[in-house]
């Protein structure tokens, strides 16, 4: 029987008063219901929130950024010190062993980032990690438990870098095992918490608690997670007791869930910046930049967050978050709503009503089939004739054509710093430029990217904010995407879980934030 078909005949069972007592969350088995499951669970394979969710219980980094203040604390790395402005030496932490029962030591650092999986012009995990190490030089083996790893120019970004996503440390032994990426991908080990029992794409990921793990054991005797697409099923679940915790769950479900003093419901806005991201060169539509920065005007981002999400989340104006500290510029994010000036924008561009194909998946971020049908009225409102499409996978959403003109994003902020987040996404030889999206011929774009490059590389702080100023500037006037709020990540989850999400998409399961009671 489906998960699906399970969960809906635990609903009807509910609706029915024949189902009056359930198992709730134990250390036995606790089982996650996500919207989406990844393709796969290789860190370097894919980019988006599904695996973000995952990775963190079965692989580690050099460095732990606390989920919740950000503070940067040893993980598969002792200690590190800076040898200059482009080179971290790392001490490893001895006696971790990966999930195949091998020991970790400088050699799978060094293979971890080496030309077979990642830094090869042809290397498999290149597409998907390049935007978040594309400035890595070399990684060298010091001794058996030293490394250095060297950028190609100054960074004063390095130890961040190795704190967050594409930067989890695999097993060169099982790497090499598996023959090739293809059947590597299937089975992939790490260090961390749990290792993987079995993974069913689609379907369910299954993990285990992993007994030879250096650090707390694993709260959990097996963690499973499953994708259940709709919002209706993870709440019957989590209502049955089927499910544990439960993801991308909307405001309006808050208060129902909470009623029954059984289930409490978590979390709040991440740093993640959920938007538009424009295709400015396939429609000659989009083209217009006058005509993009109508978006930005005629969309009333209070009233999305206040009717639609009842205050659980903010703003966003510009693509900043205040976790970025003196690189937090706020006369760069002041409320940007104006549809008279909208409409002004919209006529300087010449635009003569065509169709402007918008597309979306329906469930994929939370609400994201009721903001995007809001948004679109508003912007109907100012004149712009918006066709939403609904697609099934983000293949679908993110297919070259003439009709690619926009769709929905997020922004994430890997760590506190704006390098990590619109620079990371939207610079030179990133994922959209690579597949078109991104009219880097522009004099605005231009001027962004040649800041960006001093954002990424100056270790001066003055330096980096005035550069920073410039990139918000230039993106204003020419603008490659369409800040709304931060994205709410809200869970349901079972009174007997002990858990406080963090300020990411990355669930950590591990001793330090999960109990049970």
């Amino acid at each position: 029987m489906t998960v699906f078909r399970k969960t809906l005949l635990a609903s009807m069972m509910i609706s029915c008063g024949l189902l009056s007592q359930a198992a709730f969350a134990s250390a036995e088995h606790m089982v996650v219901a996500v919207q989406q499951l990844p393709p796969t669970v290789e860190p370097q394979g894919v980019n988006n929130n599904a695996i973000d969710r995952v990775v963190a219980s079965i692989y580690e980094t050099l460095i732990y950024a606390d989920t919740h203040t950000g503070e940067m604390k040893p993980g598969l790395a002792e200690s590190w010190k800076r040898i200059s402005p482009e080179t971290v030496e790392f001490k490893l932490r001895k006696g971790v062993k990966f999930h195949d029962g091998t020991d970790f030591t400088a050699d799978d650092v060094v293979f971890s980032f080496g030309p077979e999986r990642f830094s090869g012009e042809k290397a498999p995990g290149r597409p998907a990690a390049w935007e978040f190490l594309g400035g890595l030089k070399e990684v060298k083996k010091v001794d058996d438990y030293t490394v250095r790893i060297t950028m190609k120019a100054a960074d004063p970004l390095i130890e961040r870098r190795f704190s967050a996503r594409m930067s989890e440390i695999i097993s060169e032994d099982g790497y090499k095992k598996a023959g090739s990426w293809e059947n590597w991908i299937k089975h992939p080990i790490g260090t961390g918490p749990y290792q993987i029992s079995s993974f069913k794409t689609g379907n369910r990921l299954d993990l285990v608690r992993f007994d030879g793990y250096w650090n707390k054991k694993a709260p959990a005797a097996k963690l499973s997670f499953v994708e259940v697409p709709e919002l209706s099923a993870r709440v019957a679940g989590l209502r049955s007791g089927e499910f544990d915790l439960i993801t991308e769950v909307p405001p309006d479900q808050i208060k129902p869930l909470s009623s029954d003093g059984k289930v409490d419901v978590v979390g709040g806005p991440i740093d993640n910046i959920y938007g538009l991201v424009f295709d400015s060169r396939s429609s000659k539509v989009m083209q217009s930049k006058e005509l993009r920065q109508a978006f930005l005007h005629a969309i009333d981002r209070d009233l999305l967050v206040n009717a639609l999400f009842a205050g659980k989340t903010v703003t966003a104006n510009s693509f900043q978050s205040k976790t970025f500290g003196d690189l937090y510029i706020p006369e760069m994010n002041q409320n940007l709503y104006d549809p008279e000036k909208a409409k002004a924008l919209i006529k300087a561009s010449g635009y003569k009503g065509e169709p402007i194909v918008w597309r979306i998946q329906a469930g994929y971020y939370t609400l994201e089939m009721t903001v995007s049908q809001a948004i679109a009225s508003m912007l109907k409102a100012v004149g712009l004739n918006i066709e939403i499409q609904v697609k099934e996978n983000w293949t679908q959403v993110e297919a070259a054509g003439a009709d690619r003109m926009i769709n929905n994003a997020s922004f994430s902020a890997y760590f506190p710093d704006p390098a990590s987040q619109l620079w990371r996404r939207l610079k030179p030889g990133t994922s959209w430029d690579s597949m078109g999206y991104i009219d880097t011929t522009s004099a605005d774009y231009k001027v962004f990217a040649e800041n960006g490059m001093i954002l990424e590389t100056s270790i001066d702080p003055a330096k980096r904010k005035e550069a920073w100023i410039k990139m918000l500037q230039a993106f204003a006037n020419d603008p490659q995407a369409c800040p709304l709020y931060a994205l709410p990540m809200i869970y349901g989850k079972q009174k007997s879980v002990q858990w406080t999400p963090g300020t990411e998409g990355r669930l950590y399961l591990n001793a330090d934030n999960l109990s049970f009671k």
